[in-house]
């Protein structure tokens, strides 16, 4: 049986963690955040590879008893080269779904969501800088035109034909 790790990336507030939480109530499929395992005490750079490798862990992990692993995190051409290489060593099939979303749509008041002024921020910064956008991205989706629901249905279809689930 084949093992997968599903990467969902994109901009702070795009909804990679509501959008992995809904997929990873199916069977046998277990939901990691990524942020679980940044150090919130230093700036991302600073713990990168740390949190990189955290999460391998984790994957592998909950690979050890589910046949798929969601996890909602932003990669950048860098992360996107190590999961792939690291997982591959462990026969881990992977995919990166990236979700995109205009500024508006990810801030809007219905989302349910409040950002501070340093993640509005950031969130014009990863737009800016093409996070969901990139070509390593094996599947782009607009997460902030639909409601949830639907975005989960149509995730899941997909992740369903893709990989054989």
């Amino acid at each position: 049986m084949r093992r997968h790790a599903v990467f969902l990336n994109g901009p702070v507030g795009v909804g990679k963690t509501t959008l992995g939480r809904s997929l990873a109530t199916a069977p046998d499929v277990a939901f990691i955040d990524g942020d679980d395992f940044s150090d919130p005490d230093r700036p991302w750079y600073a713990s990168s590879l740390r949190t990189s490798h955290a999460i391998i862990d984790a994957i592998r992990s909950s690979l050890d008893s589910h046949r798929l692993a969601v996890v909602a995190y932003p990669v950048r051409c860098v992360n996107w080269i190590f999961y792939r290489r690291r997982l591959a060593r462990a026969g881990v099939d992977t995919s990166f779904i990236g979700l995109v979303g205009s500024y508006e749509q990810i801030v809007a008041v219905g989302r349910g969501r409040r950002f501070s002024a340093d993640e509005r921020t950031r969130i014009k910064e990863m737009i800016g800088q093409g996070y969901g956008r990139q070509p390593f991205n094996d599947l782009i989706v607009d997460a902030g035109s639909e409601p949830l629901e639907p975005t989960v249905r149509r995730l899941t279809l997909e992740l369903v034909r893709r990989l054989s689930l």
